[in-house]
């Protein structure tokens, strides 16, 4: 009977670890307290990526209110490029409309198609943080 060598994970890089501590200040909700801009794009990156636009405005709206989407919009005005924007907005003013799901999902796939340029964002942010 052979013996099967274990192997201990390979250490985290910092860029890794600054990441992950991103993620668990947004899970934790110090994010929101903290950094009020960043925590609704990770909301916004975390909810699409879930369920897509559609889903994440309806989990917003029976979570916290309109107000919260509303307030989430607003931040993301300030962080988004304008095209991404742009798609967001689209998205949320078809929400509760008979266009609502050939919409969303078109937003849907815009979303991942640049989902690429959040990602940046959120590591430009991550790797400014002190550990």
């Amino acid at each position: 009977m052979s013996i099967i060598e274990r192997k201990e994970p390979p250490e985290l890089t910092e860029d890794q670890k600054k990441w992950n501590k991103l993620w668990e200040m947004y899970a934790s909700g110090e994010l929101a307290k903290t950094d009020y801009n960043t925590f609704a794009l990770c909301e916004y990156e975390n909810g699409v990526n879930g369920e897509g636009h559609s889903g994440w405005f309806f989990n917003m709206e029976n979570a916290e209110g309109k107000e919260a989407i509303n307030k989430s919009l607003s931040a993301l005005k300030e962080i988004l490029p304008t095209h991404l924007y742009n798609n967001l907005n689209k998205a949320f003013r078809s929400y509760g409309t008979e266009h609502e799901e050939k919409i969303c999902e078109s937003a849907d796939g815009y979303f991942y198609e640049y989902e690429q340029e959040i990602i940046e964002y959120l590591q430009g942010i991550a790797n400014g943080l002190d550990l």
